[in-house]
């Protein structure tokens, strides 16, 4: 897997063409997660955390996500590629 170090705005623009599911690292209130793209919106993406997916016992498409700002994203994974703002 292959890290590509890019600016906040290079990686709003990479999260714009994105389609459901592919994964994202956020940094919200200290604590950093993982989770996948539900929804990219204009106020932010809709996410919904790896481990809610994990021990969800229902139905796909039952799990609800939540909308976090663009500014807390901190790494997108397209194809094997992640996509990073965060320095070395």
């Amino acid at each position: 897997m292959s890290v590509v170090h890019v600016s906040e705005e290079e990686l709003h623009e990479k999260l714009s063409k994105c389609i459901a599911g592919e994964r994202l690292l956020i940094e919200h209130e200290g604590n950093r997660f993982s989770a996948r793209i539900q929804h990219v919106g204009l106020a932010g993406v809709k996410v919904i955390p790896e481990t809610q997916i994990k021990n969800s016992h229902k139905e796909p498409g039952d799990v609800e996500g939540v909308t976090v700002p663009y500014e807390e994203i901190l790494e997108l994974e397209v194809k094997g590629v992640v996509y990073s703002r965060l320095t070395a």
